[in-house]
């Protein structure tokens, strides 16, 4: 109980630093952290099972939800795992109840660390795994600039989640998706995303003030 406790106490300190963070930065004109896109050649791209869309996104939920969400996020962002932690419940909760449909742009622009995971992750969509893996990327976060998420780290992550085979443990070690990683940094390049996270629904993007259970909730039931 205790651990339990401190855990809970740990995840409000994070939200609550964050979201000042959040606030910092948006006083000088962004969202969490630049977007930088590399505008590489990405027409070759191999595009995971689940992607969808011009940009190829994600889907995760009913693709008959009369909502749709889409969430940019870079899995080594420490103000996502903010959002996430807070959010992350309520986004699950709308899922299930076939309410709305979230597309995920899994942005890579912090170094090597964000376009493994970010790798990584096409790979457990491609397998039909990737809600789970997405959640458990945010979960085992590493710190900045440390040289985190490791393939081998990856590879045991995605196991937490029956995510065993030899295609998925290739497509991490040889960066199978890095050309559709670029493509997704590139789409949200040219959509004008500034940072992460970055929230839309049905087309209207969020401020950051709304990037919270009922301010997501309330724009959700308005689109509705």
């Amino acid at each position: 109980m205790r651990e339990a406790a401190a855990r809970r106490e740990r995840r409000r300190r994070t939200v609550m630093i964050s979201a000042c963070v959040a606030a910092a930065l948006l006083l000088v004109g962004g969202i969490g952290f630049a977007v930088q896109s590399a505008r590489t050649d990405t027409s070759g791209a191999l595009v995971p099972a689940g992607a969808a869309g011009p940009d190829g996104g994600i889907v995760v939920g009913s693709p008959s939800a009369p909502v749709t969400v889409d969430v940019y996020e870079d899995f080594q962002c420490p103000i996502c795992r903010a959002f996430e932690e807070q959010t992350g419940d309520t986004i699950g909760s709308l899922v299930d109840a076939k309410k709305i449909k979230v597309i995920y742009h899994t942005l890579a622009f912090l170094g090597p660390e964000s376009e493994r995971a970010a790798n990584a992750a096409a790979a457990a969509a491609n397998e039909g795994k990737f809600a789970e893996f997405h959640d458990l990327l945010f979960t085992n976060q590493p710190e900045e600039h440390t040289g985190g998420f490791q393939n081998a780290e990856l590879v045991h992550l995605g196991s937490r989640v029956g995510l065993t085979s030899p295609e998925f443990v290739e497509a991490v070690h040889k960066g199978t998706y890095d050309d559709y990683v670029a493509q997704v940094n590139d789409a949200a390049s040219r959509e004008g995303v500034q940072g992460t996270p970055t929230v839309s629904v049905n087309g209207e993007r969020l401020q950051t003030n709304a990037l919270t259970p009922g301010g997501l909730t309330a724009a959700v039931t308005a689109a509705g």
